[in-house]
């Protein structure tokens, strides 16, 4: 059922039909009828149901439906009740399940047209009930049939604002999960993507905080996750927790978190027009019961929950832990061992590297790789006493520092139970095959004056003449 002023509106009028001194008039007609035409083809691109509706009458008249993503009650609802004022309310009674009361005041009849006289759009999203019982998000749009002044008839149009979630789901029995997922992200988290861990794909779903460089709004585009990833740690994360953001939310180590846990929520600093700020990030996988399924990851900041000392300690520890391993990461290890140094606390510095790592993940796969490294981790945990610093400087990198301890005998023996340690870390996968690492070692002792850096480096040459030798081995480096 359609409108025939609308159907005559569409055939524009040909100006040699009538006399030449008409035809500013008939150009002037056709000029509005492009306009309207343009209007209401520009909104049906996006919408699957337009009606018109004339403001004075109320009465309605179905201009387009698709059927795509139609709702069928409601479309027999505006054939049945052909009165605006009676349709929205029959609509957002049987339909609408959330925020009803407040969407019934916004689509009254004048408080619609006082939002569009001036020919703006007027759009309200909502979750809808569909024919099938699943719900899904909505949004109906509100315009002005014409130009401001030049008409009296407004545009209702109706579109699944869905899409980019559903589509990427084959089974749709788990929409309510993910959408109850979407809404509970959306009322704390200024920033929320969805993620597909196959192909690293980012798709934006709500962005009203920091936009990342390299990023627009919301919608379908896709990004790879690497303009996430390394563009936003680089212009936005506080410089001391960059490396264990790299490291944090790398898709390797988010994929690793997900694979056992339901959801992977961390705690990191952002700097902001020169103050530090607390925020957090959480990756949730859409259905935790398909393997692969895609994740969202929102980020919020949460300075407002962060009101104890305590609470903000907690923080501090969760920043300057290695996600993967439990042990410092870089860069607090390296803060530590520096105050430690400039309050002239001797030891030695030690640095280890794990002999041809590549090969155990090549051959083995990435999840026995990632065993190896918390296992060495726990090794160093468990042979280092509570005072020493120990540290992961990356990859398959350690660190540590060894209190009080300045002689090579000393740091020689306590290096043999690390390489004992290692080798009976005992990971099944690995089969005959030996973990080994190559080890560098400088000493900071009383009166002298080397930075971290000078003695990091020392070590670090130690490293590289292990490495000649096979197997386990130690270099320590003299002043």
């Amino acid at each position: 059922m359609q409108s025939d002023l609308v159907i005559k509106e569409n055939e524009l009028i040909d100006p040699s039909n009538y006399p030449e001194d008409q035809h500013a008039l008939v150009d002037e007609f056709n000029s509005r009828i492009q306009r309207l035409t343009g209007i209401i083809t520009g909104i049906g691109k996006e919408y699957h149901t337009i009606w018109v509706i004339n403001y004075n009458t109320k009465k309605m008249y179905l201009y387009r439906s698709t059927g795509e993503n139609t709702n069928r009650n409601a479309v027999e609802l505006g054939f049945r009740f052909d009165n605006y004022d009676r349709f929205i309310e029959e609509y957002v009674d049987r339909c609408v399940v959330n925020s009803i009361e407040s969407i019934q005041r916004d689509v009254k009849l004048d408080v619609v047209f006082s939002r569009i006289k001036d020919g703006e759009l007027f759009t309200l999203d909502y979750m809808r009930l569909a024919d099938d019982g699943n719900m899904s998000y909505h949004q109906m749009a509100f315009a002005l049939a014409g130009q401001p002044g030049e008409t009296d008839n407004f545009i209702l149009a109706f579109r699944d604002i869905d899409k980019s979630i559903r589509k990427h789901i084959s089974d749709k029995r788990y929409l309510r999960e993910q959408l109850d997922i979407v809404e509970t992200l959306s009322r704390d988290y200024y920033n929320i993507f969805k993620i597909n861990p196959q192909t690293g794909g980012v798709v934006i779903l709500k962005l009203d905080g920091y936009v990342t460089k390299g990023m627009e709004g919301a919608g379908e585009k896709v990004y790879p996750y690497d303009v996430l990833y390394k563009q936003y740690v680089k212009d936005r994360v506080y410089s001391e927790d960059q490396e264990w953001m790299y490291e944090a939310i790398s898709l390797e180590t988010v994929k690793n978190k997900l694979s056992t846990n339901s959801e992977y929520v961390s705690s990191y600093r952002v700097m902001d027009n020169g103050e530090v700020h607390y925020y957090q990030f959480t990756y949730i996988p859409i259905n935790a019961n398909i393997k692969g399924s895609d994740m969202l990851a929102g980020f919020k900041n949460v300075d407002d929950v962060v009101a104890s000392a305590k609470e903000r300690q907690n923080l501090e520890i969760l920043a300057s832990t290695d996600i993967m391993t439990g042990i410092l990461n870089r860069g607090s290890g390296e803060r530590k061992v520096i105050d430690a140094m400039a309050n002239g606390k001797v030891g030695m510095l030690c640095i280890l590297d794990v002999d041809k790592f590549k090969d155990i993940n090549d051959l083995f796969g990435h999840n026995v790789g990632d065993k190896v490294i918390r296992g060495i981790a726990d090794v160093l945990k468990n042979t280092f006493r509570d005072n020493d610093i120990i540290f992961r400087l990356g990859g398959d990198e350690y660190a540590a520092y060894v209190m009080n301890l300045h002689d090579e005998e000393s740091g020689k023996a306590i290096m043999d139970r690390v390489f004992k340690g290692i080798a009976d870390m005992g990971i099944p996968e690995l089969g005959d095959k030996e973990v080994c690492v190559s080890a560098g070692a400088a000493f900071f002792k009383e009166g002298t004056k080397a930075s971290f850096e000078e003695l990091y480096k020392l070590a670090d040459s130690g490293v590289y003449e292990s490495k000649k030798v096979k197997g386990n081995a130690l270099h320590i480096v003299l002043y």
